[in-house]
């Protein structure tokens, strides 16, 4: 009798032991769940601060306004500037329209923590999350600018605003920006004036996006141009919508390969896929890069199978000034720059870019992508679910944002703890019931528990320049579940 009892509160102490854990597990993710989901960041560190600047008070000033109770989030943005140039900050905040203000606000008080850990010392950041973005530079910036990813402006030619190269200047990006312009073909240009006082000038929208845009891409980049090269003569600047250029040099139909520009996620392909992978990158751009070089736009986009529930998404483009032997030839160039032993990468020069990940980074219902050719080597794959693996970087939750992950965590957690404790219940009933107890080495029903633990993934993105005029930039993007 006294074993009974004693196997009996054994039992009874297992039992709410296991049920403590549980609990204590399903309250863990749903904590966890209230944060913002992370998707990712971009900071450029072309300029920085120290942390006993006035621009680091102005933002963190900046920071308290921006998460203050007292800030209308209904609304869903807002937009605040502190300080004066040069040390000038402006910052805003968009959230997604299925969020809540309650929840908006929740973001918005995590990201502005969260980005001093991110970009510690930039002073041009974005952060996204699904449920949230938050943005700060010390130029002006607005929710609809496109993103900022890099600029060369070399200081060895420069002008005066009184000289004759400056009126030319003015007079082509004008004519760039101008709503008369062609924005649906992704590409123009412009010349002015007499050398050495010529302007020519061009701009190349990425070929999925709407004319809509690309023009303002174009015109937010007319204006920026003159707040990072104010006096130089020869100017790139990248925006990962479209790119500006203007020089008093000839650019138009001349192939250009400088300015070259990587960057990679530095997430390696795992050894045992890294020869098939390197062979689907390969194949795949190439025939991009054939397919771009003969289409008028100069422009091609890919999928191919990778794994059965990865896909490689590709995108090559050249400006459609060059003839198809030499957009070719610039492709294939930045083609054998890419980094194929990780998982995404992109390499851009002058006259042409390219760039894989293994997630959609273009706007796939704007252009006919061929069928997905079959892996390097045979592969048995069904067709491609409709939602990605958690493998794969993460699609944007559906309307509930995170208040979603926090159901189904405990649509699935709290059944399993309900069963447990029933059929504990159920034991300790039949144990009761029964005089003769079996003795048993075996662990008790339900006793080994099994913990599905979420993947997190980190990829972060570096940027390399590789050009003579150009300076060197840190460029970081990562991508992550919280």
């Amino acid at each position: 009798m006294i074993n009974t009892n004693r196997r009996k509160l054994i039992m009874s102490s297992r039992a709410s032991f296991i049920f403590l854990f549980l609990f204590s597990f399903l309250i863990s993710f749903k904590v966890s769940a209230q944060n913002p989901i992370y998707r990712s960041h971009i900071c450029s560190n072309t300029t920085t601060f120290s942390r006993n600047s006035t621009f680091f008070k102005n933002l963190k000033y900046l920071f308290y306004v921006l998460s203050s109770p007292s800030i209308s989030y209904s609304t869903g943005s807002q937009n605040v500037t502190v300080g004066e140039p040069p040390n000038s900050v402006t910052g805003l905040f968009d959230c997604s329209t299925v969020v809540s203000p309650e929840d908006c606000r929740s973001c918005v008080a995590f990201a502005v923590k969260d980005t001093l850990i991110r970009c510690p010392i930039q002073r041009e950041v974005k952060l996204e999350y699904y449920q949230c973005t938050l943005r700060y530079s010390a130029f002006r910036i607005s929710a609809q600018n496109p993103t900022y990813i890099y600029h060369i402006c070399p200081n060895t030619t420069t002008y005066t605003s009184s000289s004759t190269y400056f009126t030319n200047l003015i007079t082509v990006l004008s004519s760039l920006s101008s709503r008369n312009v062609p924005y649906s073909t992704g590409f123009h240009n412009g010349t002015v004036g007499q050398a050495p006082d010529r302007v020519t000038g061009l701009f190349l929208c990425r070929g999925d996006l709407s004319p809509e845009v690309c023009r303002s891409c174009v015109t937010f980049a007319v204006k920026d141009t003159f707040n990072r090269c104010p006096k130089e003569r020869e100017v790139v600047v990248y925006y990962d919508e479209c790119m500006l250029r203007y020089s008093n040099e000839s650019i138009l139909s001349t192939l250009s390969t400088g300015g070259g520009m990587y960057m990679w996620n530095t997430q390696n392909v795992t050894s045992n896929q890294l020869d098939q992978f390197k062979d689907l990158v390969g194949s795949t751009m190439n025939q991009a890069a054939t397919e771009a070089a003969n289409s008028p736009r100069k422009f091609s986009a890919r999928t191919a199978n990778f794994t059965r529930l990865q896909s490689l998404y590709g995108l090559v483009q050249c400006t459609p000034d060059l003839t198809r032997q030499d957009c070719l030839s610039c492709l294939q160039q930045s083609i054998n720059q890419l980094p194929t032993d990780k998982i995404g990468g992109r390499f851009i020069m002058h006259s042409c870019n390219s760039r894989y990940e293994l997630y959609v980074f273009y706007n796939e219902s704007a252009i006919t992508i061929p069928s997905p050719p079959p892996p390097p080597r045979p592969v048995s794959a069904p067709p491609r679910p409709a939602l990605p693996p958690t493998s794969a970087p993460s699609p944007p939750p559906p309307p509930g944002g995170g208040k979603k992950t926090s159901f189904i965590i405990t649509a699935v957690v709290v059944p399993i703890t309900v069963l447990f404790l029933l059929s504990v219940a159920v034991f300790s009933f039949r144990t009761k019931r029964k005089r003769t107890i079996h003795e048993t080495t075996e662990p008790l029903a339900g006793g080994q528990l099994r913990q599905q633990q979420i993947n997190f993934r980190k990829l972060t993105n570096s940027v390399k320049v590789d050009s003579a005029k150009s300076t060197r930039v840190h460029f970081l993007v990562e991508y992550k579940l919280r």
